[in-house]
This record gives C-alpha cells, sequence and structure tokens, in this order.
C-alpha cells in the first residue's frame, strides 16, 4: 500500500490537487503516463533506485543516481507506460551554467570524468582551468553529471529539434 503526502488543501477539500508530472523514464512520454496504475513496480526494478512515484506516476530523480537505460522499469510494467522500447536517450540534454567551478578559475573536472558517453570534455586555456564544452549531440541525458557536480551548476535543457529543410 502506498501513502503518499497530501497537501493541506488536499487535505481540506478532500480531492488531489492536479501535480506537474517531472522527468519521465526512458521511452515513457507524459501522454503515455496516463495509464500508469501507479502500482511502482518500475521503482522496485530500478536498479539505479532513480525512479520515485511523484503523484501516482513515475518520475525520474537524477539526486540519486544516474539512468543506465537498462529497461528493467519497462520490463516490469504491466500498463503500456513505456511507448518506446529500447529508449537510449532523454529528450533533454545536460547544460552547464556560469555557477561551473572551472568557469570561475577553479579545476574541476568532476562532470567530464562521470560522464558515460564523454559528451562533457574540457578546453585547455591558457592561464586558467580547462573550460568544459558539451556535445548535446552525444549527451543521452541520463543524468550521470547532476550528482557529481559540487556547486550545483549543471541543470537540463529540452533537446532542440532539427528542422527538416524543404
Amino acid at each position: 500500500m502506498r501513502e503518499d503526502a497530501i497537501s493541506r488543501r488536499e487535505l481540506f477539500f478532500g480531492r488531489p490537487v492536479a501535480r506537474k508530472a517531472g522527468i519521465c523514464p526512458p521511452g515513457a512520454t507524459p501522454e503515455s503516463l496516463v495509464a500508469c496504475t501507479g502500482c511502482g513496480l518500475c521503482a522496485e526494478r530500478c536498479p539505479s533506485g532513480i525512479i520515485d512515484l511523484a503523484g501516482g506516476v513515475p518520475s525520474i530523480d537524477f539526486s540519486r543516481g544516474e539512468c543506465t537505460f537498462c529497461g528493467e522499469c519497462a520490463a516490469a510494467c504491466p500498463a503500456p507506460v513505456f511507448v518506446e522500447k529500447g529508449a537510449a536517450r532523454f529528450p533533454h540534454v545536460a547544460s552547464v551554467d556560469d555557477a561551473c567551478l572551472a568557469r570561475r578559475n577553479v579545476a574541476c573536472q568532476s562532470c567530464g570524468e562521470c560522464c558515460p558517453v564523454q559528451a562533457i570534455r574540457f578546453r585547455p586555456r591558457i592561464g586558467g582551468a580547462f573550460l568544459p564544452e558539451l556535445n548535446e549531440a552525444l549527451c543521452s541525458g541520463c543524468g550521470a553529471c547532476l550528482g557529481v557536480c559540487p556547486v550545483g551548476a549543471i541543470g537540463l535543457h529540452a533537446r532542440e529539434l532539427q528542422v527538416a529543410d524543404a
């Protein structure tokens, strides 16, 4: 049995307030999460422990670790939530902001060292720390770099869609 925390508003009015879905597990979409029964099997089977039920639907929490795209969540789900089988990337990519230690002349390469696809590389510069460069084409959005950044300078943004020339 699942006990989700409810707000005071939900308690007094006796109805749940609509919650915004977080980051969907790989292969799931916000539209497909409508079919989710909230059983929690995906969260139980996730070897990284990054899936949590938020508002009764699965959501990824990258502060707990990274997604390895193992597919255990999709295999455990009895509902048609995971529409893309064998998903190997998220619809978002990482981004490094100006709070980055390397951009403030402090030697740090923790995000590049933990990136499983080497999407974050460091460009040398004279008289300062190496600067991070992110290759969005390589980035899978797995979240490995988010938890290791000592100053929280890495965020996520939507992947830019390429428009075909007509």
